[in-house]
C-alpha cells in the first residue's frame, strides 16, 4: 500500500456522549502545550507577558474563527505556538507588553496577506521562498535558543550558587516520566506525554513540599481573564515588530506541513479543499484576534492531529466543542490558579525534552529533504542563520529593532534569494565516490538477504502487459486513463490467478445441440480490496467474476514506522468458505497485505491469493516469510523501495493517481 489515507467525514456529528468524550480528548491534547507557552514566555521575559486564562480563551476563540473561515471543512485545533516564546519574551524586554502584543498582531496580518496572495497567484512561490535549507535551521534556532531557559528552570545553571536537590529530583522525575510515556505510551497516553509528565512531577513536588497553594485558596471559582486590549490596556508600538513578525516565515511552513499531514490521515487534500488561502486566513485572523485580547499567536497542533488519527473521528463538531470547553476553562479561577502553582523544576524537566525536540525537528527537515552540505551555498545559508540566531545579534533601525531568530529568518530568506546557484545545488544528497565500493557490498548483501521464493510469485510476462504498464507508470498519464488501465491490468492479473480454478460439470443448450461442459461456481469467490487504492482494481475483476462477493479492509500507513493501521474491516459472513483474492495495486513494504491476510486467517479463510500491479522485492519477501501459503500475482516486480517506503521505479501513489487527489 503506497498511501496513508482513510476517508473520514469531517461534518459528522457524533452522538452526544461520544461528542463530549472526543472533545475532552482534544482539550487534553492541546492543554499541556497551551499552558506552557504563557509560563515559558513569562519565565524568559522575567515578567508577566501572557496569562494562562487568556491563552486558553484565545485558543478556543481562534479555533472557532478558523472553522468559520474554512467553512467547517478542516478539523484543525489552533493552540499557542512554541515558535514565538523567545520572540515574545524579547519583544516584551525591548518594548514592554505593547511591543509584544503589537508584534503578535502583525504575525496574523502577515498570514492574512499571504493568504490573499495565494488566492490570487497560487502557492508555488512559497516553496521557492521557504526551501528546507531556510526552514530547517530556523526551527533548530527556535529550540536551541530556549535551552538556557530550560537549564535555569531546573536550577543547574552556572549562576546558581546552591543547587536545590529537591528541585533537581522533581525535574529529573518529570523528564523521565515524559520520556517514558513518549517511548512506551499506548493510545491516547502517547498523545499527551508533556501533560502526564507535568502532572506526575506536580504530585512529587507536592510530596516534597515545593508547591505553594495560597494562590488557589485566594482565587475565586470564577474570574474574568486578564485581557489586554489595545488603546485601553496599552498603546500599540512597532518597536519590537521586526523581532516577532518574521517568525511567521517559519510558522507558515509549519502550517502547510501540519495540514498536509492531517490531510494524509483523513484522506482529503486540505491544501486544495478548503484551500491554503482559507486555512491561512483562519490562522491569521485567529492570531490577530488573540493578540488583541492579550493572547499568544496561534498554530495548528500536532497533538490534536494525533487524536484524529487515533480515534478516526475528524469531525469539526468535535473540534468546535473542544474550543468551547477551552474557553470555559479560562474563566475557572481556581483551576487556572492551580496551574500557576507549578514549580519551575517541573517546567525545566519537560522543557529539556521539548526544546530539544523542536531543535531535532529542524535537523529532521534537513535530513528528510537530503540537503547537501557538500555545497557551499547551503553551508553559507545555514551557518549564517545559526550564528545570527544563537549569537545574540541585534540590528537597530531607528526605533525598530531586529534580533536573534527574527534576524536569522530574514537573513536566510534573503541569502536564499540572492546567492548564485550552481546547477546541482538543490540536488538531494547522494553517497560520495569514496563510499561506492562499500555501497556495492551493502547492495550485494541486501540482494542475498532478500532472496525471494520464485515458486510462490507469478509475474505476468506479455508484451501487451509491458506496454500498458509503461503508460500506467508515465507521470503524464491522466486520471481517467490511469483509472481505466488499473482496472484493465487488474483483469489480466485475475485471469492469471484463475488458471488453477476448479470448474463444475453442467449441461447447456447451444443454438445447435445440448452440450455437457464446465462452469465456474462464481459464488465460491470473494474479492477484498485494500482501501482505498485496491478499489481501482475491483472493476476489472468484477468483469471476470461478476457474482463474486466483495469485502473491504481499510488501512492507512503510519509515515514514521511505515506500518499499516487498520480502521475498517467488513467481509461476507461466510467468508471462510470462499477463495479470497486480496487486491492492492502496490505491494511495497508488504505491511498492509500481510495484515489483511492475517485478519482473513483469523476469520477462518484457508484459500487466499494476493493480486497487485507492481511489487517490490522487500514486500514480496515479507509476505513470503509471514504467509508462505499465499501466492502472489503481479504484473511487474520492480527494483526496490526508497527511504520513504515507495516502490522504485514504481508509478507514484496509486490512490492519489486513481482518485485524482494530487
Amino acid at each position: 500500500m503506497n498511501e496513508a489515507k482513510m476517508t473520514i467525514d469531517v461534518n459528522e456529528k457524533p452522538p452526544i456522549l461520544k461528542w463530549i468524550v472526543l472533545a475532552i480528548q482534544h482539550v487534553f491534547a492541546m492543554f499541556g502545550a497551551t499552558i506552557l507557552v504563557p509560563i515559558l514566555v513569562n519565565s524568559a521575559a522575567g515578567t508577566e507577558v501572557l496569562t494562562i486564562p487568556v491563552a486558553l480563551v484565545t485558543s478556543g476563540i481562534g479555533t472557532l474563527i478558523y472553522i468559520l473561515c474554512t467553512k467547517g471543512r478542516s478539523p484543525v485545533y489552533l493552540g499557542s505556538s512554541f515558535a514565538f516564546i523567545t520572540p515574545l519574551a524579547a519583544g516584551a524586554v525591548l518594548a514592554g507588553i505593547s511591543g509584544a502584543m503589537t508584534g503578535a498582531f502583525l504575525v496574523g496580518v502577515i498570514y492574512i496577506v499571504v493568504a490573499l496572495i495565494i488566492a490570487v497567484v497560487g502557492k508555488d512561490w512559497i516553496q521557492k521562498l521557504l526551501p528546507p535549507i531556510v526552514i530547517g535551521p530556523m526551527i533548530m534556532i527556535i529550540g536551541l535558543s530556549l535551552a538556557g531557559s530550560a537549564v535555569s528552570s531546573i536550577g543547574i545553571s552556572a549562576d546558581v550558587e546552591a543547587i536545590n536537590i529537591k528541585g533537581v529530583i522533581v525535574a529529573l522525575f518529570t523528564f523521565l516520566v515524559t520520556a517514558f510515556v513518549m517511548l512506551k505510551g499506548k493510545g491516547f497516553l502517547r498523545v499527551i506525554p508533556f501533560l502526564i509528565g507535568i502532572a506526575s512531577g506536580y504530585v512529587l513536588a507536592v510530596i516534597l513540599g515545593l508547591v505553594d497553594f495560597s494562590p488557589v485558596l485566594e482565587a475565586s471559582f470564577f474570574s474574568l481573564p486578564k485581557f489586554l486590549v489595545p488603546f485601553i490596556s496599552y498603546t500599540p508600538t512597532f518597536a519590537a515588530a521586526l523581532t516577532i513578525a518574521p517568525i511567521a516565515i517559519v510558522t507558515i511552513a509549519e502550517h502547510i506541513g501540519d495540514h498536509t499531514a492531517l490531510g494524509t490521515i483523513i484522506g482529503k487534500d486540505l491544501i486544495k479543499d478548503p484551500g491554503l488561502n482559507r486555512t491561512l486566513l483562519g490562522d491569521g485572523l485567529a492570531t490577530s484576534v488573540a493578540a488583541v485580547l492579550g493572547g499568544p499567536p496561534n498554530t495548528t497542533y500536532g497533538e490534536n492531529t494525533s487524536v484524529v488519527g487515533m480515534t478516526k473521528v475528524a469531525s469539526v463538531w468535535v473540534i468546535g466543542l473542544a474550543a468551547i470547553f477551552a474557553i470555559c476553562l479560562g474563566f475557572l479561577g481556581k483551576f487556572t490558579a492551580l496551574i500557576s502553582t507549578i514549580p519551575n523544576p517541573i517546567l525545566g524537566g519537560v522543557s529539556l525534552l521539548l526544546y530539544g525536540f523542536i531543535a531535532v525537528n529542524g535537523l529532521k527537515v534537513l535530513i528528510e529533504n537530503r540537503v547537501n552540505f557538500g555545497r557551499s551555498r547551503n553551508v553559507i545559508i545555514a551557518s549564517t542563520m545559526l550564528v545570527l540566531g544563537l549569537g545574540g545579534a541585534v540590528l537597530n533601525i531607528g526605533t525598530v529593532s531586529v534580533s536573534g531568530m527574527s534576524l536569522a529568518a530574514v537573513a536566510g530568506v534573503i541569502l536564499n534569494l540572492v546567492l548564485p546557484r550552481e546547477e546541482d545545488d538543490d540536488k538531494p544528497l547522494e553517497f560520495e565516490a569514496g563510499n561506492k565500493e562499500e555501497e556495492k557490498v551493502e547492495e550485494k548483501d541486501k540482494k542475498e538477504d532478500g532472496k525471494i521464493n520464485k515458486e510462490n510469485i507469478v509475474v505476468l510476462d506479455h508484451p501487451l502487459i509491458e506496454h500498458k504498464l509503461s503508460i500506467l507508470r508515465d507521470k503524464n498519464t491522466g486520471t481517467k486513463e490511469f483509472r481505466e488501465l488499473v482496472a484493465e491490468i487488474g483483469m489480466f492479473v485475475c485471469y492469471e490467478a484463475m488458471t488453477d480454478a476448479k470448474l463444475e460439470d453442467c449441461e447447456i443448450e447451444t443454438p445447435m445441440v445440448k452440450l455437457k461442459t464446465k462452469k465456474l461456481n462464481e459464488d465460491k469467490y470473494a474479492f477484498l480490496p485494500i482501501l482505498r487504492a485496491g478499489t481501482g482494481m475491483l472493476d476489472g475483476l468484477i468483469r471476470v467474476i461478476p457474482n463474486a462477493k466483495i469485502g473491504h479492509i481499510g488501512m492507512y500507513r503510519n509515515e514514521e514506522t511505515l506500518e499499516p493501521v487498520r480502521y475498517f474491516f467488513k467481509v461476507p459472513k461466510d467468508i471462510k468458505n470462499r477463495e479470497v483474492l486480496v487486491l492492492d495495486p502496490m505491494l511495497a513494504t508488504g505491511g498492509s497485505g500481510c495484515d489483511a491476510i492475517a485478519q482473513l486467517k483469523k476469520e477462518g479463510v484457508k484459500n487466499i491469493k494476493f493480486l497487485c500491479l507492481i511489487a517490490a522485492p522487500e514486500g514480496v519477501k515479507r509476505m513470503q516469510e509471514e504467509h508462505p501459503d499465499v501466492k502472489i500475482y503481479t504484473a511487474a516486480l520492480d527494483e526496490k523501495l526508497n527511504d520513504k517506503g515507495y516502490i522504485v521505479p514504481g508509478l507514484g501513489d496509486a490512490g492519489d493517481r486513481i482518485f485524482g487527489t494530487k
